[in-house]
């Protein structure tokens, strides 16, 4: 399995145009798809030692995972899976250019402005939540064409950044939606509701102090 997983790694690192272009790592998920759903299959196996560790009510995560572990080459599923999100979420690059087009036909009215915000929330607050501080945000250089990065392979030597054309519309998006919601606070008793929220799950975090 390491032999395979090996090869498919050094394949994807003589696809590399620096940056990927999308449809090459579309192209390397798919031929490894399977290999993906074998390695994570395996992972999800307990090895013996684990298993006594178990019965003995002892952890058993293996978190070293030693040559005898089926969590070994986990660091392959981890990998295909930050790859494959940036496929999953350039999807929504289409969706965010009719966002945009939207948005510009209403840019002057903070009532339909509002009503965008509503309409487009799941994608802006749930499903782009990481896009920028996860993948983008890693530039200290303003001039620099930042292109969105999705891992670093395991055997070292390459990352995984595919050029930021195919995802224009959904980095504007994401820019306008942050504007509106955070700093002008168009949509105020959604920010609201999202601080308390925010402030409870803190308060739970906060340790009790021991009274002896």
């Amino acid at each position: 399995m390491e032999e395979k997983i090996n090869r498919s790694l050094n394949w994807l690192k003589e696809l590399n145009d620096n940056p990927f272009t999308l449809q090459k790592v579309a192209n390397w998920l798919y031929e490894y798809h399977g290999l993906n759903k074998q390695v994570k299959t395996y992972s999800e196996t307990i090895c013996e030692q684990c298993q006594k560790w178990k019965q003995e009510g002892l952890p058993y995560d293996c978190l070293q995972e030693a040559e005898y572990c089926t969590k070994r080459y986990r660091y392959f599923t981890n990998f295909y899976e930050e790859v494959e999100y940036g496929i999953k979420v350039q999807e929504l690059d289409a969706v965010c250019k009719v966002a945009l087009e939207e948005y510009n036909t209403c840019s002057n009215n903070d009532a339909l402005l509002k009503d965008w915000l509503i309409k487009y929330f799941e994608i802006g607050y749930n499903k782009l939540a990481i896009f920028y501080y996860d993948h983008l945000d890693y530039s200290v250089n303003d001039d620099e064409v930042v292109h969105p990065h999705f891992g670093n392979s395991p055997i070292g030597e390459f990352g995984v950044c595919i050029d930021r054309k195919y995802y224009e519309n959904l980095i504007e998006f994401d820019d306008v939606f942050k504007m509106l919601f955070y700093e002008r606070k168009i949509y105020p008793e959604k920010l609201k509701e999202i601080e308390e929220e925010m402030q409870k799950v803190a308060i739970t975090m906060i340790p009790i102090p021991k009274i002896d």
